[in-house]
């Protein structure tokens, strides 16, 4: 049997993001591609709603964030 993967959870309050209706736009875009293709290329509106967003989520939830990718990226490629 393998493992189940635990996930952390917090108890934070919920953010809100208010995006542009072309930012809405490209990251729904962006998401379904993602979802439903073995690869794709970013538009510039995608790059821009994504840099918008993680502009708004501050420095201490980016900083989780990448440390939190670093380290799944890298327990899949050592897995």
């Amino acid at each position: 049997m393998s493992k189940a993967k635990s996930r952390t959870t917090t108890n934070r309050a919920p953010r809100h993001l208010t995006l542009s209706p072309a930012q809405i736009e490209a990251l729904e875009e962006m998401c379904t591609l993602s979802a439903c293709t073995m690869g794709f290329s970013y538009t510039p509106a995608m790059e821009r709603a994504c840099e918008a967003v993680a502009n708004k989520i501050g420095p201490a939830a980016k900083l989780a964030y990448l440390a939190r990718a670093s380290k799944r990226e890298h327990l899949e490629i050592f897995a």
